[in-house]
C-alpha cells in the first residue's frame, strides 16, 4: 500500500515578522502576482460584498465613506505594508467604505475564502492583524478628536501637517507635493470645499500654510 504524504507545511514564522513577510510566507502563490493600480482608480466600493483582501506593496490608498445625505468623508490613509478589507470580511462581509488609490499602487490580491481559511490556522497572521487594528483604531480616534474639538483652520492645518509625512523641524516651512486635491483635503478635514477655502485663506494670512499650485502646498511646522 502506497505511503500517504501530507502537504508541505508553511515555513516557520520568524520572531517579530512584519505583516508583509507573514503574507508572503502564508500566501506564496498570491504574492507571486503583483497587481498594478492606476492613480485615482477604485479598489472596492462601499456596500459591495468583500471578495478579496489587498496587501499594499507600494503607493497610497485612502478610505472614503458617503452618508445618506451624500456627504463624503475621507479617512485612513494607507501605505506600504497595510492590509485592506479584512476587517469588513470578518464583520459582515460587505465593504463599509470605498477604497481609492491616490497614487500608482502595487498590491497583492488574496481571495476572501482563501484568506479566511489560512487565518483560522495562523496565529502569526492573527497577531499581526490585531496589531494593525490597534494602530488604526488609535489613528481614527485621533482623527475623530480633531474633528470634534478643533475649528476649521486648525483642522485644515493638522491635515496638511499629516500629509507632510515625516517632515520635521519646528518653525521650518516645508513644501509638499500631494496627490490629494483640495476637495479631498476638505473631506479629510471634515468640511466642505467652500469652508476649506476660507480656512486656507485664514492660514495664509497667518503665514503658516498656503497652496502654491494645484497639488503643492507649504506649511510651517510648529510644536504640537
Amino acid at each position: 500500500m502506497a505511503e500517504m504524504k501530507s502537504a508541505p507545511a508553511a515555513p516557520p514564522a520568524a520572531k517579530n515578522e512584519p505583516l508583509v513577510q507573514v503574507i508572503r510566507r502564508l500566501f506564496p502563490q498570491e504574492s507571486a502576482v503583483i497587481t498594478p493600480l492606476r492613480p485615482r482608480s477604485y479598489v472596492f466600493h462601499q456596500g459591495t460584498p468583500v471578495t478579496s483582501v489587498y496587501l499594499i506593496l507600494r503607493g497610497m490608498m485612502v478610505l472614503e465613506r458617503i452618508d445618506e445625505a451624500g456627504r463624503m468623508a475621507m479617512f485612513g490613509n494607507h501605505g506600504s505594508g497595510s492590509l485592506l478589507a479584512w476587517q469588513d470580511l470578518l464583520n459582515g462581509g460587505s465593504h463599509r467604505s470605498s477604497c481609492e488609490a491616490m497614487t500608482a499602487c502595487e498590491v497583492v490580491v488574496i481571495a476572501a475564502e482563501r484568506f479566511e481559511a489560512v487565518l483560522r490556522e495562523s496565529e502569526a497572521l492573527l497577531m499581526e492583524l490585531m496589531q494593525q487594528a490597534a494602530i488604526q483604531t488609535s489613528s481614527y480616534e485621533e482623527h475623530i478628536f480633531r474633528l470634534a474639538t478643533l475649528d476649521v483652520p486648525d483642522r485644515v492645518y493638522r491635515t496638511l501637517v499629516h500629509l507632510a509625512g515625516d517632515a520635521k523641524g519646528e518653525g521650518e516651512m516645508v513644501e509638499v507635493d500631494t496627490p490629494f486635491r483640495k476637495r479631498d483635503i476638505a473631506a479629510l478635514a471634515g468640511t466642505t470645499p467652500e469652508t476649506l477655502s476660507r480656512g486656507l485663506r485664514r492660514l495664509s494670512k497667518l503665514r503658516i500654510a498656503e497652496f502654491k499650485e494645484k497639488n503643492r502646498f507649504r506649511v510651517v511646522l510648529r510644536k504640537e
